[in-house]
């Protein structure tokens, strides 16, 4: 189990990185683009619609990684005022619901990228991109997020616990 835990651990890492490498990659291709205009010549057509794949892409990647490390935005000004008992069963509660939400997006997220393999649909821009390539990020994405929300359901670590060395000055 500890074996597999670990190699979780690493996808989560392997997909940030990927996540980082993609940002860096559209940063270049921005840059080219701003660039070769400027020089009074034509850029390429594909930067927007490669960017806004990039962009899906990139926070459905890093999403998990994110909500490992708590580095999201969340409101915790409630559940930071109510009694110990009451406020550890909210937060339970809040990870339940996200679980939930997280699994409804990531199935319905697989039923669109399977309909649209099956029918053979293309997004035609300036590029041709294959339509389920749009919905393939949806359910990793998803299920990866609910599985790091059961990690705090079920395990000694809290969301909302986010240690002395945040800060938290204006929030």
């Amino acid at each position: 189990m500890r074996h597999l835990v670990r190699l979780y651990d690493r996808l989560i890492v392997a997909l940030a990185a990927v996540a980082g490498a993609m940002l860096a990659g559209v940063f270049v291709m921005i840059v080219y683009e701003v660039t070769v205009r400027a020089l009074g010549y034509q850029p390429p057509a594909h930067t927007s619609a490669l960017s806004e794949y990039a962009m899906l892409y990139m926070t459905l990647l890093a999403a998990p990684w994110v909500l490992r490390n708590k580095a999201h935005v969340f409101v915790e000004f409630l559940a930071g005022s109510l009694p110990g008992q009451v406020r550890r069963s909210l937060q339970r509660s809040i990870y339940v619901l996200c679980i939930v939400i997280c699994l409804g997006l990531a199935y319905y997220g697989l039923l669109a990228a399977l309909d649209y393999w099956e029918r053979g649909e293309l997004d035609i821009r300036s590029i041709v991109i294959a339509k389920w390539a749009f919905y393939a990020p949806l359910p990793l994405g998803f299920t990866l997020c609910a599985v790091e929300f059961a990690r705090f359901l079920f395990g000694a670590d809290d969301m909302y616990d986010r240690g002395a060395d945040i800060d938290t000055e204006g929030i």
